[in-house]
Order: structure tokens, then C-alpha cells, then sequence
């Protein structure tokens, strides 16, 4: 390993993830996050250089649908990793030995 990828002594592979790494997220996670990312960028770039037949009709609630695509986006995108954060840190947790004959942090 090298020094960049290996991780601090004593540590375990949960507390070195805490801080809500992807890369043990299901691949269908990537796939809704650019998803929204893309299907908002696309709204707007097509509203303002080439209207859709019914982007016409909305006017400036495609505005709107692009920001929501964006927030559900970065919602999604939070959420996911706050609850992959709090799994890895209660699984750190949870191997820590208890008691008198523990090490001390």
C-alpha cells in the first residue's frame, strides 16, 4: 500500500470512513445523482436555447423544476452519505473493546 491509501495505525476501516465515503454505495446511487444533475442542466439548457413544445407553455415554472431537480440532488445526495457516516461510526463504535482493560484514546 502506499502512504496515501494506507490508513493511520490503529485505525479501523470504519472510523477511516466516517466521513460518508462512496465507494461502498450501490451503484444505482451514482445513477440517480447525475441523473438529476443532468436532467436539470438539461431543463434549463434546453428552456433557454431551444424550447421543448411544452417547455413554451410552462415559462418560468421550468425555472423551478430545474432548482427543485437541483435541491433533490444535493438533498439525495446528503442524506445518503450522512447514513452511510453514521453506519460507519456506530460500527467503529461497536468494535472498540469496553472496560477496565481497554486501551485509553
Amino acid at each position: 500500500m502506499t502512504a496515501q491509501t494506507e490508513p493511520p495505525p490503529g485505525a479501523t476501516r470504519a472510523a477511516t470512513r466516517a466521513h460518508g465515503s462512496m465507494t461502498d454505495a450501490p451503484p444505482w446511487i451514482g445513477g440517480v445523482t447525475i441523473g438529476t444533475l443532468f436532467l436539470a442542466a438539461a431543463v434549463l439548457i434546453t428552456y433557454t436555447l431551444l424550447p421543448l413544445p411544452g417547455q413554451r407553455s410552462l415559462g418560468d415554472v421550468n425555472y423551478l423544476v430545474a432548482g427543485l431537480l437541483f435541491v433533490v440532488h444535493i438533498t439525495f445526495n446528503r442524506l445518503y452519505r450522512t447514513r452511510i457516516a453514521r453506519r460507519a461510526t456506530t460500527r467503529g463504535q461497536q468494535s472498540r473493546p469496553e472496560g477496565p482493560d481497554a486501551p485509553a484514546e
